[in-house]
């Protein structure tokens, strides 16, 4: 089991949405956190099926236990705020809307719309990552500087533009506001910084993209509650559901 604490000036986890809102999780993701330590490990998570526009993810990746918790001891309060911006998004649009902006714009994306995107401030997390030895060796091997397999890029906090400032391993158990997931028996009523986090991204067919409802714990505490651990389990190839039937 490995405890990872990671700190990051700006962080954002947003679902995959149009519209000219664009919202992110109150914390990060497990899917996030997931993706995190695998680009450690230098395990590839992409693959290009021939098929699709764009890359769809791998079949039979490593599968984990995942628990994160907000940092008590940041100055700022242990949570995130929630800031937004807005932008220009450029693209080539749908139709005829724009048209007369083509030809000046050269080949480039002609139509620009305003839109307003959030993003959070201060991110302090722990994530507690239950896996197999070998994955966990990799990891530690990755943020040693002596990774057993080639990766590229650096790490980011769900934008490329959001690079971390702190990603280390701690040693010994740790004080956090653990976010459980929620469910029906809950108390009624808001609970306090509840947010929808994804578990799993299907980047090929949203229909299967898993995420829960998540509420930190109101007091810090070393010991992680049952219901703040995710499972991750990642769809397996058809080969090897195959030889699993077969055995």
């Amino acid at each position: 089991m490995l405890t990872f604490f990671i700190q990051a000036p700006f962080a954002a986890f947003r679902a995959f949405t149009a519209g000219w809102y664009r919202q992110t999780a109150a914390f990060i993701t497990p899917s996030a956190a997931y993706g995190l330590a695998l680009n450690v490990a230098g395990i590839e998570t992409r693959r290009d099926d021939g098929l699709s526009a764009m890359t769809v993810t791998k079949f039979d990746l490593p599968p984990v236990r995942i628990a994160l918790g907000a940092d008590p001891s940041n100055p700022r309060g242990p949570f995130p705020s929630v800031q937004s911006l807005y932008q220009q998004l450029h693209n080539y649009p749908v139709g005829v809307s724009g048209k007369e902006r083509k030809q000046g714009a050269k080949g480039n994306k002609y139509n620009i719309t305003p839109v307003r995107r959030e993003f959070l401030a201060d991110l302090r997390a722990y994530i507690i990552l239950d896996a197999a030895p070998d994955l966990e060796d990799r990891i530690r091997a990755g943020l040693l500087s002596a990774p057993t397999e080639p990766r590229y890029g650096l790490p980011f906090m769900g934008d490329n533009a959001f690079l971390l400032d702190r990603l280390e391993i701690c040693d010994g158990p740790v004080k956090a506001h653990w976010y459980r997931r929620l469910g029906p028996d809950d108390e009624a009523g808001i609970v306090p910084h509840t947010s929808r986090l994804t578990i799993w991204i299907d980047r090929q067919d949203m229909s299967k993209t898993r995420s829960a409802l998540y509420a930190p714990i109101a007091e810090a505490t070393e010991r992680i509650p049952e219901t703040a651990w995710t499972e991750i389990q990642p769809p397996e190839s058809p080969t090897s559901v195959t030889n699993k039937k077969k055995v």
